[in-house]
């Protein structure tokens, strides 16, 4: 086939239908840089039209700033050498710049000389654009403080960011080509399964919490999203894996749960000790209030002067029974007080425990025999002697005893053994009584907590002799426990006791010096020529404060207030003032501040002990800080105040 060979003319003439036709600027210039021809391409790149940019000079198109690429690249055609693919920046008419790729060839005439160049620029800002792009995504995923991974659809990395490293402790290197298992627990790896079928769904996997393992075996708490990664025709290829480590996270969750728990059971706690209040409150109201109405009631009568003298007799018990009753609760509250305030305090001295436990079962003996309830004794007498306070010791196994018959029925029986094991005396104390719940058994010792409660309960008392119990066995340095098998099976209490080295006579512990004059003696001394006055507003209180007195042979004078003791004293000088606190308008410490006042001529410096019904720690402290010398709680026994008047007196031995 014979092709027709086309003329220079018909060659220019398709040259330039190429030329014209290319997206390309396509510009030819003269060695002095004057631009001598302008295809469409670059009209549309640079928004000149051939009129405007032929004849001008190419600087047209270049940036001031790059005005000096020009100059070289004009040298370098000058000198024959071709240029391709220089990347610059030139500015279209409207000043926006153009990234472009440029080739710059010469142009030479028939005899080769060069006389030009023709130039052949590509817009590349789309590529520039996209390049920039993955740039920055690449520098934003390599400073990531997040692990970001690719892998393919078979679960091989491909990729591992330095977040990825620093979370795990694999390098690069150590990462990519590895199964992605290289991070997942064993007991995890069904987890990557399904992930991998969601991908190859193109589902893409959000904030899926989970845990992976480091390169030292380390768990790491992760929130991952990961997402399909798709080829150039919208194939899946592979997955994009996104972790944030959520360590933190979880271990402040876990934090606030622990705290919230903590709060809840805070809360269940202080609700439950508000019901206990509120079942306390209650029993200390109902079991004051029992031997009150006894008292109250049998007073009256008695006020009648109808009574025969039988039932005067009668009545005078019932009252007497009524107030121990209520001296008992009081005390036991006071001894709550002073545990709870760590004020208790013990009158150690060598004792011998058989003897204690003797007195104890004596005095519980008629409570006993009034049930028909039998007691089986068995001492050991080689457990003592030993160290100890004989009096809270007794209360001790009062308490037990008394707990023992209460809950034991008629006919019953109660086994008191003692015996020495090793360094410790054992004393077991056990009943056929109506035994224990087992659900309340670790709360037997609890401070106001009773197997019953409420008005239905069917047993009396504050629920405070077992707490007490306890503390004054922990003081001790003992132990005490409790074992039942079930309700109406009885209970048995043990207490445990160290036998310990009997401290000399200068080793006791006493709660005040005129504490220790009281139980020196055991016989009030007699008040015969001792001047005592006597303060009270209560004119009740008076009489029997002052018949008390003149029994012992004192002279006794009254005075119902602050202002007619002042007056008392202006005239006569006692040896001893006893000063009710609780008075109106002015109160037993004013009073006694007043006393104080006057100076040692007119009676400032006579003896004083308060009487009061309260009896915590620091109304004690108050009431010496006052003035007074020594601090007498009520109800006061005869003797007692007796003991007390003649010692601040010095009539003591």
């Amino acid at each position: 086939m014979n092709i027709p060979k086309l003329t220079a003319e018909e060659m220019t003439a398709v040259l330039a239908a190429i030329v014209d036709s290319l997206d390309e600027a396509v510009i030819s210039i003269t060695l002095e840089g004057v631009i001598t021809s302008w295809n469409p391409g670059a009209e549309k790149m640079f928004g000149y039209t051939p009129a405007e940019a032929i004849g001008q000079h190419i600087t047209l198109i270049i940036p001031a700033d790059r005005h000096g690429e020009e100059i070289d690249v004009l040298a370098q055609v000058g000198r024959g050498e071709k240029i391709e693919h220089f990347e610059t920046v030139r500015q279209a008419k409207d000043g926006r710049k153009v990234d472009v790729s440029i080739t710059v060839s010469p142009v030479r005439n028939p005899q080769g000389k060069i006389i030009g160049a023709a130039k052949v620029a590509r817009d590349i800002s789309q590529r520039k654009l996209t390049d920039d792009a993955r740039d920055r995504l690449a520098a934003i995923v390599d400073s990531s403080d997040d692990a970001i991974v690719s892998k393919t659809l078979q679960g091989f990395i491909t990729s591992w960011n330095r977040g990825a490293e620093k979370m795990f402790g694999y390098t690069p290197a150590e990462a990519i080509g590895q199964h992605i298992t290289l991070i997942i627990p064993p007991e995890r790896h069904g987890e990557e399964v399904d992930v991998l079928a969601h991908i190859g769904r193109g589902e893409k996997i959000d904030h899926f919490e989970t845990v992976r393992q480091a390169k030292d075996g380390r768990r790491v708490n992760i929130s991952l999203t990961v997402s399909p990664v798709r080829d150039a025709r919208g194939r899946i290829i592979g997955a994009s894996k996104v972790a944030r480590d959520i360590t933190a996270r979880k271990l402040a969750e876990e934090e606030q749960e622990r705290l919230t728990a903590q709060a809840l059971a805070a809360r269940r706690t202080a609700e439950e000790a508000n019901r206990l209040k509120d079942d306390f409150l209650a029993t200390v109201s109902h079991e004051l209030r029992n031997p009150l109405n006894s008292i109250v009631g049998w007073a009256g009568l008695l006020s009648s002067g109808k009574l025969d003298p039988k039932k005067t007799s009668r009545a005078i018990e019932a009252i007497t029974r009524a107030a121990q009753a209520q001296d008992q609760i009081i005390n036991d509250l006071l001894d709550v007080s002073r545990i709870i305030s760590g004020r208790l305090r013990l009158d150690i001295r060598p004792l011998r425990l058989v003897e204690v436990l003797e007195t104890a079962i004596e005095t519980i003996r008629p409570a006993a025999e009034a049930k028909e309830i039998r007691l089986q004794v068995l001492l050991d007498p080689i457990a003592s002697p030993m160290a100890g306070d004989p009096d809270r010791l007794r209360q001790v196994f009062w308490n037990l005893l008394s707990n023992a018959v209460k809950f034991s029925p008629k006919n019953g029986r109660i086994q008191i053994h003692s015996q020495r094991i090793d360094s410790h005396v054992e004393i077991i104390i056990s009943d056929t009584g109506i035994g224990i719940e087992p659900e309340f058994l670790p709360f037997v010792f609890d401070r106001f907590r009773q197997g019953d409660s409420g008005p239905n309960r069917q047993s009396t008392g504050l629920g405070l002799g077992l707490a007490i119990v306890r503390s004054l066995v922990e003081l001790h340095g003992g132990t005490v426990g409790v074992e039942s098998k079930g309700k109406g099976l009885g209970a048995s209490f043990s207490v445990r006791l160290p036998i310990m080295i009997s401290p000399s006579a200068s080793d006791k512990v006493r709660a005040h010096p005129a504490i220790e004059d009281i139980q020196a003696t055991e016989i009030g001394p007699s008040l015969q020529h001792l001047r005592v006055l006597v303060v009270d507003d209560e004119e009740g209180a008076r009489e029997i404060t002052s018949a008390i007195l003149t029994q012992a042979q004192a002279e006794v004078r009254t005075a119902a207030s602050a202002s007619e003791a002042l007056e008392v004293l202006d005239e006569w000088q006692p040896d001893v003032l006893v000063a009710d606190l609780g008075m109106p308008d002015v109160d037993g410490y004013q009073l006694i501040r007043q006393v104080r006042a006057r100076g040692p001529q007119r009676g400032g410096d006579v003896p004083a002990a308060a009487l009061t019904a309260y009896a915590r720690t620091q109304d004690r402290m108050r009431v010496l800080s006052a003035g007074f010398q020594i601090h007498i709680p009520k109800p006061i026994q005869p003797a007692e105040l007796i003991t007390v008047v003649a010692s601040l007196a010095k009539r003591m031995g």
